[in-house]
Order: C-alpha cells, then structure tokens, then sequence
C-alpha cells in the first residue's frame, strides 16, 4: 500500500511539472498563452489574435482555431475518463482497506476457535503416540464441555449438561456419551493405566466429531 501511494505521488508530481513546464514553453516560444489566459478562459481569443496578428488569411486562422478545440475536446475527455479511472481505482483500494481493517464478528472469531482447538484434537489422534490419543479425547471433551455451555445447557460437568439435553435434539446424543465415557476412564483411571488401541481412540474422537458437527460447530 505504502508503493502504491508513492507511485501515485510521483506521478501526479511529474504530470504537474511536465504542464507547467509545457505551458511556459508555449508561452515564452510559441504563442501568447500563460497560466492568467488559461485560468481566465480566455486562451483561444489571445491565441486567435496572435494568430491573426502574424498571419492575413483570417479564415485559415479561423479553421485552426477550431481544429485546436476539437483537439483540446478529445484531450478534456480523455482527462476525463482519465480521472473518473482513478476514482473508481481509489473506491476499490479504500474498500478493501476498510474491509481488512473492519472489525471481525464474534461469531467469525468463535468459529476460528472452535477449528483451533479441533485441529490440535487431530493432531493429537493422527500421532503413532498412545498418550497423544488419550489427550485427544480429553481435549475434545473439553470441547464438548465449552460447546453445551455456550448452546445454554446447565450443569457442572458435561454429563450433566448432557442429561439436561433432550435426546431427540441430536442424532449422536448417544454416541457422545459413549465418547464421554470413554473420557471418564481414561480421566479417572489414569492416562497410563488404560490402555487404548488405535481404533478404540479414532471411534471415540470421531463420535465427538458427529455430535459437534450435529451442534452445527464443525
């Protein structure tokens, strides 16, 4: 953004200086035409006096006269467009700088959340570890617990939210409790002590995984 403003910068700069430059050649070499006639509008009636005053045909000065201001039309027109391009180039940079620096909904940010946590789940199950399926589960019942809260279930543990729960309300209501119960071993009885096969643990995080996505989290 910072080049883009440089360059922009620069190149009006330039454009300012190439104008002024070009009129006072004009003026000071060609024909009578300085920054008061242009500002006054009245360029092409010094213009055209000059003109008349060094040449006699008064029609060929004429003719020139209005070559020149058809030349100058298509020149302003040209400018123009020129400069409706570049107010249509601003609206988009300042739209997409507003939308980058525009404030994310809590919604997004919870979102962005719940896939932070559920990917160090996956991390986790994918490990060739025992230990790091073990955590795994706690870590997605973990999750279990901070959904059921959020969706307005009461209760201290995550078994009571989910006895609070109807069990119509989503179709893996019981496989989570599975899950959860598989958590509950592995909690209570110690992460070394119980021993867990692979498939036992890729069930359980994938029950979990059904009943978040049933809470429409995933």
């Amino acid at each position: 953004m910072k080049d883009f403003f440089t360059w922009d910068e620069l190149t009006r700069d330039l454009a300012i200086l190439a104008g002024i430059g070009l009129l006072m050649y004009i003026s000071a070499h060609i024909t009578p035409i300085n920054i008061e006639s242009v500002t006054s509008g009245n360029a092409f009636y010094d213009l055209s006096a000059y003109l008349q005053s060094k040449i006699g045909d008064v029609g060929a000065v004429q003719t020139f006269i209005v070559s020149l201001e058809g030349l100058f039309a298509v020149l302003g027109l040209v400018l123009f467009a020129g400069i409706v391009w570049i107010g249509l180039r601003a609206g988009d940079l300042h739209h997409k700088v507003r939308n980058q620096y525009a404030p994310i909904p809590v919604e997004e940010v919870e979102a962005k959340g719940i896939m932070v946590e559920w990917q160090v789940v996956l991390n986790h199950i994918n490990s060739e570890n025992p230990a790091e399926w073990k955590l795994a589960i706690l870590e997605a019942d973990n999750m279990l617990d901070e959904i059921l809260e959020d969706q307005g279930y009461v209760g201290e543990t995550v078994a009571e939210k989910l006895k609070v729960m109807t069990p119509s309300r989503i179709g893996s209501y019981d496989a989570v409790w599975d899950a959860h119960k598989i958590r509950n071993q592995i909690a209570h009885g110690g992460a070394i002590d119980m021993e867990l096969t692979k498939k036992t643990a890729r069930d359980t995080i994938a029950k979990f995984e059904n009943a978040f996505k049933d809470l429409g989290y995933l």
